[in-house]
């Protein structure tokens, strides 16, 4: 939700309390469960990703638990989403790629990627959203 400090996520799909991590891997997967799902551009993600990051250290006074790597793998292993999957597996490719326990799913996700575009090569990309899809900025 767009306020005038800036986006609040609310998220009642699936509602838990649990780790942000999860919601920022939503954004870098393209609102995988949403009917509207769009690329999110890098800088967005990026700024998403920064202030869940301060807003965590000005609360707890700790960095943030977990790996967005690794939150992004599992969405892509629990394969519960919409975005057509190599997308998803694009995603999981590039942030695995430099993460040690990750570096063999990475390499995997780029494979199966491959032989999907392979396959199938009139898949498209997710469109981008225009503007900025947050709603600020």
């Amino acid at each position: 939700m767009p306020t005038s400090d800036g986006i609040r996520f609310v998220d009642l799909e699936q509602a838990a309390l649990g780790r942000g991590l999860t919601e920022l891997a939503y954004l870098r997967m393209g609102f995988p469960t949403c009917w509207c799902a769009t690329s999110v551009p890098a800088p967005v993600l990026d700024e998403a990703e920064a202030a869940y990051r301060s807003t965590w250290r000005s609360i707890t006074g700790t960095d943030p638990p977990g790996d967005l790597a690794d939150a992004c793998a599992g969405w892509l292993i629990r394969g519960d989403t919409l975005v057509e999957r190599a997308h998803r597996l694009a995603v999981v490719a590039a942030f695995g790629a430099d993460h040690p326990e990750l570096a063999s799913v990475a390499e995997v996700s780029s494979d199966l990627r491959d032989r999907l575009l392979a396959r199938w090569a009139d898949i498209r990309p997710l469109p981008a959203a225009e503007g900025n899809p947050l709603g600020h900025g």
